[in-house]
């Protein structure tokens, strides 16, 4: 796996975990936090691209009104194609 990959998978697990946990909107500053938790410190503009990629992949989408992002909500061609 490349290393730009494996930041994305981290970054969306994270994300995952911290909605998982309650969290209705996450930002990146969220993310870098719980990343430093984990002892896989990342550059606040390294998460912040891995979100940008994120949302042109169709995982994550941006709330206007909070400026928080969430998971995105899978289609049926989404969940079929595994996106």
């Amino acid at each position: 796996m490349s290393v730009e990959r494996r930041r994305t998978v981290v970054v969306q697990g994270i994300i995952e975990e911290l909605i998982a946990g309650g969290k209705i909107n996450v930002r990146p500053g969220d993310v870098c936090s719980r990343l430093r938790e984990k002892g896989l410190p990342m550059g606040s503009w390294e998460v912040r691209a891995e979100f940008t990629r994120l949302e042109e992949d169709g995982v994550i989408v941006i709330d206007p009104a909070t400026a928080g992002w969430t998971l995105a909500k899978k289609t049926g061609a989404a969940k079929a194609s595994g996106g």
